[in-house]
């Protein structure tokens, strides 16, 4: 099911009649944390159902974007979220409450991270205001690792031709 459809499905069992669209915050910093990672973080208050979309500072990257989402307050729950239009749902284990996902980007387009929930007493009714946090880790991979790759795969093929040969 694509997040649209999620979101119109969401809405309907919600029986919302509001949606919290909140101004795009400033792009979220990324700061180098050692060679080929870099790490930010945000804090968005939100109320009843919400869609937030983050930019990133750097723009763009190749690599690995790993996305922690925790409720601060309020509770709140989360349905999907998109990277770099990669959708991800929420199924929560038992007793787990933070919304964990991965996902390999490109620098082709700029990194760009959509949230979709709400805020929800027990029974699953949109509460009012809360908040949330979320922490952006990514492994940008060195020069050096692909020369490493590079002479090992021509160690590789050297082996082979030897092999061959003999």
């Amino acid at each position: 099911m694509k997040l649209h459809q999620r979101f119109l499905c969401a809405i309907a069992l919600a029986g919302a009649t509001s949606l919290s669209w909140a101004a795009p915050p400033d792009p979220v910093p990324l700061m180098p944390a050692g060679p080929g990672l870099y790490l930010g973080g945000f804090t968005q208050a939100v109320d009843g159902l919400f869609i937030d979309t983050f930019s990133f500072m750097p723009a763009a990257f190749d690599g690995l974007v790993s996305v922690t989402l925790s409720s601060l307050a309020g509770p709140v729950s989360f349905f999907t979220a998109s990277l770099n239009g990669q959708d991800f749902s929420y199924f929560p284990e038992l007793g787990q409450t933070d919304f964990m996902f991965q996902a390999q980007v490109t620098s082709s387009m700029p990194l760009s991270l959509t949230v979709f929930g709400a805020v929800l007493d027990g029974d699953g009714n949109p509460l009012g205001a809360g908040s949330y946090s979320g922490a952006i880790t990514v492994a940008v991979p060195e020069v050096q690792s692909y020369a490493l790759m590079l002479a090992g795969l021509a160690g590789l093929a050297l082996a082979a031709r030897r092999r061959r040969k003999a």
